[in-house]
């Protein structure tokens, strides 16, 4: 299992949370980055040590 964080951001895009992921690969971890998708949360980030791998859109506020 591979550690990722994924970061919710506000629509002004600052951080408001973060989790740690623990997935098997990176399509594992976006899925349970985009998961935490809420009302409050139009996008979530998610890193790999320093590297940035996405910013996932949520649609209207929660996960697809």
């Amino acid at each position: 299992m591979t550690t990722y964080r994924a970061y919710k951001l506000n629509p002004a895009g600052r951080i408001t949370g973060a989790e740690w992921i623990e997935a098997a690969d990176e399509s594992e971890a976006r899925a349970k980055a985009h998961a935490m998708c809420d009302a409050a949360t139009p996008q979530v980030e998610l890193w790999l040590r320093h590297q940035k791998l996405a910013v996932l859109p949520c649609k209207d506020g929660e996960a697809a």
